[in-house]
């Protein structure tokens, strides 16, 4: 009986931790982000979905995400940003296209022209792991 419930709980946790949120946050080493960085990363998020998720989807000719094609357009990013709120470091560290292992090449110019211009205003002294993009759970 002990296996069912573990077995249970396993596929629960499985279930739910299903990944659908663009630029999801991974806060590992700094504290939690207070109420204004948050806002600021939220308004971060939303315009680079509107303007720059649709541009990367176009040059990767991916039309519509969906479960019969392409389920996965993402890369994770561990990001530093400084005292000043720039954006030091953008390591990449995975992706995938329509569920193909992408490497560093395939992202970088994306995070060129929206992270490395960007400069936060509450955002300072920040490290984290940011995914950029959509999983679908297919």
């Amino acid at each position: 009986m002990k296996y069912f419930w573990s077995f249970l709980f396993f596929m629960a946790t499985l279930f739910l931790s299903a990944q659908t949120d663009t630029m999801r946050l991974y806060q590992i080493y700094s504290s939690s982000f207070s109420n204004q960085e948050k806002a600021e990363w939220t308004s971060f998020e939303n315009n680079w979905n509107y303007f720059d998720y649709t541009e990367i989807k176009k040059k990767c000719k991916v039309k519509k995400l969906n479960c019969s094609n392409c389920e996965s357009l993402y890369a994770e990013l561990y990001l530093i940003i400084d005292e000043v709120g720039k954006v030091t470091v953008a390591k990449f560290l995975k992706g995938k296209k329509c569920g193909i292992e992408c490497k560093e090449k395939d992202f970088i110019n994306w995070f060129e022209t929206s992270i490395g211009k960007q400069k936060f205003g509450y955002l300072k002294n920040k490290q984290f792991i940011a995914r950029f993009g959509h999983v679908l759970k297919c």
